[in-house]
Order: structure tokens, then C-alpha cells, then sequence
């Protein structure tokens, strides 16, 4: 487990329940030993709870920041862990990673120039079904870790020596050829296009569907409803495979 990625939770106990709910979707990356997860219910007894914190805050690979409005009104959360988490990461010590799990007014706070989970950082509970939302997150959440193990595997297999130089296509960080991740980057976009219209239309049949009365019609547009749904997924799988090559 040494090689693990350290995973901290910074969050309100007022969202308790929903900390567990997220846990319990990385616990495959747990199993695995890919990541190390902490949480200040991780403390044991006779233990100095702000010591413990500041030291796990202090060595994480990420910190997880569990995003609400209990969590913005909470001194501890905001004012020590989420300033020690910037602070960290803007020294490129750790990753910072938003959650947001409630509507609140989150986007002018110092994190809020980072990339947000879910998926268009719209709120856990406000999704139709939760455990979609948390397994976006939590696929979200796998690719930093990949990103992260990979540098700390390319860290520990370091040898000082050099190779000798050959004549190479210009490569970027993620070993991609420019022309490679430009393709890439072009079909992402125009799949994330897709993506939105889709979810544009499924919301305009929920809505149809939740006023109408006629029962046949009703039934037309349950099909509708299931076959955009599927198709939003499908777009979806293919939208994290090219994230995936794009690390």
C-alpha cells in the first residue's frame, strides 16, 4: 500500500451520509490498493483530532473537498482545510478536486477555478438517480488517481541515467503525439455537443411526460425517454474513454 494515492475528504458532518455514500463508490480503488482513503471519523480514540487532520491534510494526494452549503458555513472546513488545500496545491503539492454535492453558491470561493465533479459540477442531489452521480464522480476521481500513480511510478523508476537521443515526434505530457490529442480533443468536442443536446432533449420529454394525461401518449414518450437515456450513456462512455487517453 505504500505506493498508494492518498485520498483526504474534507467535509461538513452535516453531510455525513453522503461522505459514506461516496466512500462506499471508491471502495473498489480501496480494494484494489490503489488509494489509501482518510476521514476524521478515521481517528482513534486518545488521539489529538486537529494533529490528526492537519497531518493526513498534509501528505494527501488528493483532497477531496465535499461541497454544500453546511460545508462553506463550517469555520474548520472552510477556513483551515480548504485553505491548507489550496495553499498545497497551488504549490503543486496535491490535487484539489470540488465534489459538489448541494446547490449552493460555490463558484466565487477560492476553489472555484478548479475542475468540478459530477459532470458539469451539477450538484449529487439534484441528479435523477444519486449512484449515477456518484459513479461520475468516482470514475472522475480514478482518472486523477491513474495520473497520479503513473507520475509517482515514473518518480520511483528513475535512475539518473539518460537514453540516447532518437528523433521523435513532439510528444506532450501524456505521451500523445500534438497531432493525436488535437483529433482527440476535436471528437471530445463534438461528442460533449452531442452530449448536451441530448440532455437537453431528455429534459424537455421528463418535462412533457410530467404533465401529460394521455396514457398512450404517456407510453410514447417513456420509449422516447429510455432510448435518449440510453443514447446520453453511450455518449457518456465514449466522452470518458477519450478523457482516459487524453491523461
Amino acid at each position: 500500500m505504500s505506493n498508494a494515492v492518498k485520498v483526504f475528504f474534507s467535509y461538513s458532518h452535516k453531510d455525513e451520509v453522503l461522505r459514506d455514500e461516496l466512500a462506499t463508490h471508491l471502495s473498489m480503488m480501496k480494494r484494489q490498493g490503489v488509494i489509501e482513503a482518510w476521514h476524521d471519523r478515521e481517528i482513534s480514540a486518545g488521539s489529538e483530532w486537529a494533529n490528526a487532520i492537519d497531518d493526513n491534510l498534509n501528505v494527501a494526494d488528493i483532497i477531496l473537498l465535499l461541497v454544500s452549503a453546511n460545508f462553506l458555513a463550517s469555520d474548520y472546513c472552510y477556513d483551515k482545510e480548504m485553505t491548507r488545500a489550496m495553499e498545497r496545491h497551488e504549490h503543486k503539492e496535491t490535487r484539489v478536486i470540488p465534489i459538489i454535492l448541494k446547490p449552493t453558491d460555490w463558484n466565487s470561493a477560492p476553489f472555484g477555478k478548479l475542475q468540478a465533479l459530477p459532470k458539469n459540477a451539477k450538484p449529487v442531489t439534484t441528479w435523477q438517480n444519486k449512484d449515477e452521480a456518484f459513479l461520475n464522480v468516482a470514475q472522475g476521481i480514478r482518472r486523477v488517481v491513474e495520473d497520479i500513480a503513473k507520475s509517482k511510478t515514473s518518480s520511483s523508476t528513475a535512475s539518473g541515467t539518460t537514453t540516447p537521443a532518437t528523433s521523435t515526434p513532439p510528444t506532450t505530457s501524456g505521451g500523445l503525439i500534438e497531432r493525436q490529442r488535437r483529433r482527440l480533443e476535436q471528437e471530445r468536442d463534438s461528442l460533449q455537443q452531442q452530449y448536451d443536446l441530448q440532455s437537453e432533449k431528455l429534459s424537455r420529454l421528463r418535462q412533457a411526460y410530467s404533465i401529460e394525461t394521455d396514457v398512450s401518449t404517456k407510453l410514447k414518450l417513456e420509449v422516447q425517454i429510455q432510448e435518449t437515456q440510453t443514447e446520453q450513456n453511450r455518449l457518456d462512455w465514449q466522452l470518458e474513454e477519450i478523457e482516459q487517453k487524453l491523461l
